[in-house]
């Protein structure tokens, strides 16, 4: 969200980063001046602090956060103010993130009360935030630090956390209580909401982009989930519980600082790559096995019938739009929703394409 800046400080359990250059989270239990910060499974790293927006609606999924307004910057070396209005930046404060390696980033957002994002394959870099290692400076407008790894979640819509059918968006801004850390040290988050608080801990699902979510009221109401476009499954409902699993609903791609490297020839090779690190293979065996989507093993050629389309057979333009437009046309027999859009360089859809093409 449009914000005002805060002072330069960034606290872990209650402890400020220091400037020891080369150790690592994990195995020494304290931050460093790495700008690019790590947890792990065993030892997740929360960390509160400015997070981007990533394009989060500001009125349906940010509501409770203030927007700052255009203004002047103003030069302490001269003592004037600048005749150019200057938009404020995209970041939302007070938020957690929290890094469990390569598996899992998430971020909480403590003024929502909500889940806003999920990916994987890296965290935060800090750089804009922390500063330079080699002079101590970080930037003076435009601090939010920038995220990178494959994003697979994104928060849509109103809160989705219901009670007894009604929303929380229904119920008033909802207050923040703290988290606690149990014995795998994941928070586990605790905030009120009308009558009720509610806790919620968040941890990988079991395969590959799910996350699992573990809610409880004080009150032993109804608890439910509603997300658009957002696959749900429900683990265990009783009153004042509620377990579920969601499935990704987005694809985005973030990198650390370095520009995104061009594809100029696609391959097999790189189409088999994209195959991992996109998380297909989440979903989509090889070897003919059904998953939460059809396998690739022949599909290329094969017929395909659909829930709501005139069947075809499987080639490069289907394959293209199966990826940027997944919605488009759902195989029989699978459920509509379940795979995110993507947004991929040409050579990208065509090495995922000559892959597709040689799984046979």
């Amino acid at each position: 969200m449009k914000c005002l800046a805060l002072p330069h400080l960034c606290v872990l359990f209650g402890f400020l980063a220091v400037n020891v250059p080369g150790k690592d989270y994990p195995s020494k239990g304290y931050l460093t001046f790495d700008n690019l910060p790590m947890g792990s499974e065993e030892k997740p790293l929360v960390l509160r602090t400015f997070v981007p927006t990533i394009g989060l609606s500001a009125s349906d999924v940010l509501p409770n956060h203030s927007t700052g307004a255009a203004s002047p910057k103003y030069s302490a070396r001269s003592g004037k103010e600048a005749s150019k209005q200057t938009p404020p930046i995209h970041g939302i404060p007070a938020a957690i993130a929290v890094n469990m390696g390569k598996t899992l980033s998430y971020v909480w957002d403590t003024t929502e009360c909500r889940l806003l994002y999920a990916w994987r394959d890296g965290f935060l870099n800090m750089k804009n935030y922390w500063g330079d290692p080699t002079s101590g400076r970080r930037r003076g407008f435009g601090y939010v630090p920038n995220l990178y790894g494959f994003v697979f979640y994104k928060a849509v819509g109103p809160h989705p956390v219901e009670i007894n059918g009604q929303s929380l968006s229904s119920l008033g801004t909802p207050a923040y209580l703290g988290f606690t850390l149990g014995h795998d040290r994941i928070p586990t988050y605790k905030y009120k909401a009308g009558n009720s608080q509610i806790t919620i801990k968040v941890e990988p699902g079991p395969s590959t982009q799910t996350l699992k979510l573990s809610f409880a009221s004080t009150e032993q109401e109804k608890l439910g989930f509603k997300s658009p476009n957002t696959q749900v499954q429900v683990l265990k409902s009783s009153p004042g519980l509620l377990h579920l699993v969601i499935r990704p609903n987005a694809g985005e791609n973030f990198l650390s600082e370095e520009k995104k490297v061009e594809i100029k020839k696609p391959t097999k090779d790189i189409g088999e790559g994209l195959y991992t690190t996109l998380g297909c293979i989440a979903c989509h065996s090889l070897d003919g096995g059904k998953n939460h989507g059809p396998t690739l093993k022949g599909s290329y050629g094969a017929k395909r019938e659909f829930q709501q389309a005139e069947p075809l057979v499987v080639d490069e333009d289907y394959i293209r739009e199966s990826i940027e437009k997944p919605m488009a046309k759902t195989v029989k027999g699978y459920t509509s929703g379940m795979m995110p859009p993507y947004q991929l360089q040409k050579a990208e859809y065509d090495s995922l394409i000559l892959f597709i093409k040689s799984v046979r």
